[in-house]
This record gives structure tokens, sequence and C-alpha cells, in this order.
């Protein structure tokens, strides 16, 4: 008997870790076209959502393999970024940022920190891979590990 409540336990647990969470619910702007997005833009595509700012040196840091990451997706139709600027900076700022370093995906301005809240983003850069059904796969605080990156991807886009 003991052994039997043991072995449901760890059933239980085990399906329990491979819950995926459901992307939160936001929506903002697009910040150069007006597009409104939110989480109906993660249905049927794997999405990398990266939380930054530009005064953020780790941000700032990471913004190159960002760009190269989604350059190296960006031909195939089941694969967006879309990146979301904490308001730590001003939306012109912002707006300056993308032009200048000619940012090639989405970025959103979080000016009242809806998607922050929603994501319970407390630190950046933050990035999340959220797969074609919209649930988490993934989440990374800080910069992540470009190659394991690339694997969690890959396998969300198969």
């Amino acid at each position: 008997m003991k052994q039997l409540v043991i072995t449901l336990l760890c059933t239980a647990i085990l399906s329990l870790a491979a819950c995926k969470p459901a992307a939160p619910s936001f929506r903002l702007p697009e910040i150069e076209t007006a597009q409104i997005m939110d989480e109906r833009n993660f249905i049927g595509k794997t999405t990398l959502l990266n939380f930054w700012y530009p005064s953020c040196p780790g941000c700032v840091k990471e913004m190159p393999q960002l760009i190269n990451l989604h350059n190296k997706y960006a031909n195939n139709p089941n694969f967006q970024t879309i990146a979301i600027s904490l308001n730590l900076n001003s939306e012109a700022e912002v707006r300056a940022y993308i032009q200048q370093y000619k940012l090639p995906f989405a970025v959103a301005y979080d000016k009242d920190k809806k998607a922050q809240t929603a994501y319970n983003v407390t630190l950046a850069p933050m990035t999340f891979v959220i797969d074609k059904q919209g649930k988490i796969v993934k989440q990374y605080l800080g910069e992540p590990d470009w190659q394991e990156l690339t694997g969690v991807l890959d396998k969300a886009l198969k």
C-alpha cells in the first residue's frame, strides 16, 4: 500500500511538472505600427518574447544575439519575436533605440506595466519561449544560454 501511494504521488508530481502554463493576457500597441498585440498573437506561432529596456546593460548586451536569433528563424512563418520595453526609459528613447539598432521584430512599450505585471517581470532582461498553443515552454532571467535557447526553439517549432 505504501509503495502504491508513493508511486501515485510521483506520478502526480511528474504530471504537474509537465504542465505548461498559458501565456498571460496583455494588450499593447506595437510601437511603430500601433497594431494591437495580445496573447492571441501567440496562437499558431512559436514566440520569443523578450522584456527589456534601452538603458539596461544586460538588455543592451544581449540585443545583438537576440537579433541574430530572430534572423535565424525569420523565414519560418511559424516563428515570431516580440520585444516589450519596460517603462524605465521614455517611449522616445525606445523609438530611438529601435531606429539606431534597426530592430527587425515587433516592439511594444509597456507604459502602464500591464504586460510586466502579467508576466511577473521584476528584472530585465527576461525572455519567454511560448509554443504554438500559447503555453510558456521556457523562461530565462538574464541573458539566456543561446545554444540551449536555440534547442528549445527548434523543438517548439517541430
